[in-house]
């Protein structure tokens, strides 16, 4: 398949195809005319590497699991994805809490805008978010 046709199959812009293959995440056969041409699974790895994507796994790690794919079993495989998964666990469960002390700090910020007097002079630098740090 050419690289448009893949494109137009997988959903995935023939830039991110050309980029996949420069960072060894695809390969392609080369035409006598030098076109790229994919072996029909190459949607099923794509499937995979957009799936692995969604996940929030990084393109080395998704590369990574794409060769253990390739050279191992399937326990090997789940064992291997195992820590990876847990890790994005992780780094979710970080950023949530930096988001709820965020929305904390927000929420803080308002109420004391809130409280802050209504007058025609300059607003004065205690008045707006004091405290919300």
């Amino acid at each position: 398949m050419r690289i448009s046709e893949v494109s137009k199959r997988s959903g995935v812009p023939a830039t991110a195809l050309r980029y996949y293959e420069s960072i060894g995440l695809l390969t392609a056969a080369r035409t006598s005319n030098g076109y790229r041409d994919y072996s029909p699974d190459v949607l099923s790895r794509l499937d995979l590497i957009e799936a692995s994507k969604e996940l929030g796994l990084p393109l080395d790690q998704i590369g990574a699991h794409l060769s253990t794919m390739e050279s191992t079993s399937c326990t090997d495989v789940r064992e291997a994805l195992r820590p990876l998964l847990a890790e994005q666990v992780r780094q979710i469960e970080e950023k949530q809490a930096r988001l709820d002390r965020l929305r904390s700090r927000l929420a803080r910020a308002e109420h004391d805008l809130a409280a802050c007097p209504d007058r025609s002079a300059r607003c004065s630098t205690e008045c707006v978010f004091r405290g919300s740090a």
